[in-house]
């Protein structure tokens, strides 16, 4: 399986400075902004892990990451801001029920070790997604096996 990252951002220099920070480290994609963003999520997807920046025009990180939870509820969603609004830092964490909040700059060891858990918890998410799928087949499986069994009338 190929754990793929996605950087959101509106500034095309930030989002070629997360690909030179983690060149070999991970399959780092970008969009630059929201709705490139969902575009990638609907052609491309799913992700593994996406990363957006909260100030975005159009729409913020935090509605942004709210609609990926919808589209992909399994992806682990994480909020990188240079800005220090904790208004904003609880509507993401509530409504789009982030994994992290991370603040810029962000040191690469720091971001390394966010990323290396937010694989780790999206693995979980996969495998109880599993869990769920295979306890609805053996639930169907034991309602058909508990039905009467056919038999033709006989004349």
């Amino acid at each position: 399986m190929n754990d793929r990252v996605l950087f959101v951002d509106d500034e095309k220099d930030i989002l070629d400075g997360y690909r030179r920070l983690l060149h070999g480290e991970f399959d780092i994609q970008t969009a630059l902004g929201g709705g490139q963003a969902l575009a990638e999520l609907h052609l491309f997807g799913p992700y593994a892990i996406v990363i957006s920046d909260m100030r975005m025009p159009g729409m913020n990180g935090a509605e942004f990451l709210s609609q990926v939870r919808q589209l992909a509820p399994a992806t682990v969603r994480m909020l990188l801001t240079g800005h220090k609004d904790i208004a904003q830092a609880i509507a993401a964490v509530n409504d789009g029920q982030i994994f992290r909040y991370l603040s810029k700059p962000c040191k690469k060891p720091d971001l390394l070790k966010s990323i290396q858990l937010g694989l780790a918890q999206y693995h979980i998410n996969l495998e109880e997604k599993q869990a769920v799928t295979r306890t609805k087949e053996m639930k169907l499986r034991a309602a058909i096996l508990n039905q009467e069994p056919f038999s033709p009338k006989r004349r």
